[in-house]
């Protein structure tokens, strides 16, 4: 019986281990392999979601490259401070809206007009800041709008100008004014290429 007991138990441990178990083990494996790599991959390959109204904004205005319109070189007397001065100013619109184009040019006079008439309206200590230069770009644009027939209500050329828009700015504020919408013009910039004060 001792001759029979040990190969018994040399058969026990010579054996192999059950391959059912190992075959397991790798499947399980290979499953949450498949399930990491795969999750991994549709959550970097996913973009976010833009919402509802990204969505209508990108449909309603794509994006149109800048276009640059030229409104010419001005020279302008400026209001007497410390004697005779001048301004000479190149400037520059830049549009968005390439119907815009065609509308500056036909109504390129009046534009010419009233841009002159607000350069003529200025001191010269009111354009020698970057401030004052930035004011006066946008009442430029304000002109050129209210040409256009982007804006209803003439903007202030002179003092006494402002201070009649700003009693129908008040009066446009009152609770019984229609509200007014904010719409975007097409024009996002004027440019001054060239700005002399002489």
């Amino acid at each position: 019986m001792s001759k029979a007991a040990k190969p018994a138990a040399a058969q026990e441990t010579d054996a192999p281990p059950p391959k059912k178990s190992r075959k397991k083990l790798i499947m399980v494996i290979a499953t949450l392999a498949l399930l990491i790599g795969g999750g991994s991959a549709a959550f970097l390959l996913m973009e976010p979601a833009p919402d509802e109204a990204g969505k209508v904004a990108e449909e309603a205005a794509p994006e149109v490259p800048a276009t640059y319109v030229q409104l010419g070189t001005f020279t302008a007397n400026l209001i007497h401070e410390e004697g005779d001065r001048y301004l000479q100013v190149a400037i520059e619109l830049k549009i968005t809206n390439p119907e815009l184009e065609k509308k500056i040019k036909a109504t390129n006079p009046e534009i010419l007009h009233r841009v002159n008439m607000l350069l003529q309206s200025k001191r010269p200590s009111e354009l020698a800041s970057f401030d004052g230069k930035q004011k006066l770009a946008e009442q430029i644009k304000a002109q050129v709008e209210y040409v256009l027939g982007l804006r209803k209500t003439a903007p202030a050329i002179t003092e006494t100008d402002a201070t009649s828009n700003q009693e129908e700015s008040v009066a446009q504020s009152s609770p019984n004014a229609a509200p007014i919408k904010a719409q975007t013009s097409g024009i996002t910039d004027v440019l001054f290429t060239s700005f002399i004060i002489q």
